[in-house]
């Protein structure tokens, strides 16, 4: 059988002081005398003790931790910002509670209810798809309103008032696939991407439209969207098939330039070439040199993020709210 855990109570009964006494003992107290700490530290030592950090917290009225909500863990975007939130905190003495929402609200809202019950002193979030597709956001805003922290990456809300670190989705969209046009010199470029309406695929969406209205002179697109992975990767590959002037194609998230690139490695061509780019993992790109990614800077996310937070939270002002813009690039 395991044997019990040492406490400040099990270890003034064995040495016959008061409780207070070994918690200043412990903590080098001028109050106590030298061989009465000498007694409380090698008992302390002898038996295992380790302090209770959360009670220690909750105490000091602060746990000197952070949440982390994310949509889930596979995407390599989210755990590089992951690794940037985490190397911020651990860098300035605060621990991080991770969760992964799976994009369903229920589950957010039960991970938001568990971290506020006194376990952090502030969260960072990336709202879940179905939060955002359903615009539902009470959850969120009654965390804000009871006066806990909060900063959002990547899916915002414009409507909450709290901290937000973004990326210019429609100037990266914008600049990738005129790179596509004046550099690689492509004449018909399809854009590929699931249909939801998630606010940031639609400002990549727009970037795209933007550069392609610049040169309807001498290009133009073809659309191909689909609700379903699998949809969208078999109507892409029909089309590749078909149309044999594509020479280009843009993906606005990941799983569209993955899609992309199985599909072309099948049909390439020395005399039908096509060029890929769009948001995905950059070490994809140490496996084809030709991919154009968008580099969104992950891990400067996290850390912006984590940075955002404290400075809030060691600020306790609940006005003058930032967004931050983090630079991307091809």
């Amino acid at each position: 059988m395991p044997s019990k855990r040492t406490t400040l109570a099990s270890i003034a009964q064995a040495l016959e002081i008061s409780v207070s006494t070994v918690s200043k003992a412990l903590s080098d107290s001028s109050e106590i005398g030298a061989a009465t700490k000498k007694r409380v530290l090698e008992y302390a030592k002898a038996n295992n003790y380790t302090p209770n950090s959360f009670a220690s917290s909750f105490r000091k009225g602060t746990t000197s931790t952070i949440g982390l909500i994310i949509p889930n863990i596979l995407n390599p975007f989210y755990a590089k910002v992951l690794v940037g939130v985490e190397t911020y905190l651990d860098d300035n003495g605060y621990k991080l509670i991770t969760s992964i929402s799976n994009d369903l609200i229920e589950k957010e809202t039960k991970n938001i209810s568990v971290m506020s019950s006194g376990f952090v002193d502030g969260l960072i979030i990336c709202i879940s798809k179905e939060a955002e597709q359903k615009s539902e956001y009470q959850h969120i805003k009654t965390l804000i309103d009871n006066g806990t922290p909060i900063v959002m990456f990547d899916r915002i809300c414009d409507e909450l008032e709290c901290d937000k670190v973004i990326t210019d989705d429609f100037q990266a969209a914008f600049d990738a696939t005129e790179f596509l046009i004046t550099n690689r010199n492509c004449k018909h470029i399809v854009i590929t991407a699931k249909t939801n309406n998630l606010h940031h695929l639609n400002l990549r969406r727009k970037g795209f439209e933007a550069a392609m209205n610049k040169h309807s002179a001498t290009v133009k697109c073809t659309v191909i969207t689909d609700e379903r992975s699998k949809g969208l990767k078999q109507k892409l590959g029909e089309l590749l098939k078909e149309d044999s002037s594509i020479d280009g194609v843009f993906g606005l998230n990941e799983k569209s330039v993955l899609h992309a690139i199985l599909l072309t490695n099948k049909l390439q061509k020395e005399d039908n070439a096509i060029s890929i780019a769009g948001f995905c993992n950059d070490m994809q790109s140490k496996y084809d040199a030709s991919l154009i990614v968008i580099n969104q800077n992950a891990k400067e996310i996290g850390v912006t993020c984590a940075k955002l937070l404290l400075d809030r939270i060691k600020s306790k002002d609940n006005t003058s709210f930032h967004t931050k813009t983090i630079a991307v690039n091809l």
